[in-house]
């Protein structure tokens, strides 16, 4: 998912330029190597901070409500899904946003990665498939699907469901067949 970075930040980049929204709702590395945690980018100097990858586990619908501009926002399936019943629900109006879509193969759960060590996780880098992290006293790779969050494991909707514009490709869609 590192790939999704750059789209994410082209796009966002756009449309601050462009005024077409007053911020973006998104992802920011966190104060620690396995952790990442919402940020509003309002500035274009911002927009490097920007990042999405399978440790971006909170639904950023929840920080729609009460936004009285336009805003961009960072969507996997299970957060378009979230979103449509906002705007169902008019607790958000469909022209306020403007949804940058990202496929998602699934969510890193943090305890079971945790549990892997004895030590504090000092480094974590993942590719499409494989998770690299290391301690003091040890580097390990594992395959992700190994770590993913159990709802992530039987997600059948990997996919936005609403979006303004892609971040990436779409994904294969799992069943439970």
């Amino acid at each position: 998912m590192n790939n999704y970075n750059e789209k994410i930040r082209e796009i966002s980049l756009k449309l601050l330029q462009n005024n077409e929204v007053e911020k973006v709702i998104g992802f920011c590395q966190g104060s620690l190597p396995t952790a990442t945690q919402p940020i509003a980018v309002t500035s274009e100097k911002d927009v490097d901070k920007l990042i999405f990858n399978s440790r971006c586990g909170i639904n950023l619908a929840n920080y729609l409500r009460d936004q009285k501009e336009k805003v961009a926002v960072i969507a996997k399936g299970c957060d378009s899904r979230n979103i449509v019943t906002h705007v169902i629900e008019n607790q958000v109006k469909r022209d306020q946003l403007y949804i940058i879509g990202v496929p998602c193969t699934g969510m890193v759960d943090k305890h079971k990665l945790a549990d892997l060590f004895d030590d504090d996780i000092i480094s974590y880098s993942e590719n499409e498939n494989q998770i690299t992290v290391s301690s003091d006293t040890k580097t390990e790779t594992i395959e992700k699907q190994d770590l993913l969050k159990e709802n992530c494991r039987y997600c059948l909707h990997r996919n936005p469901v609403i979006y303004d514009e892609l971040a990436g490709d779409l994904v294969e869609e799992q069943s439970l067949e």
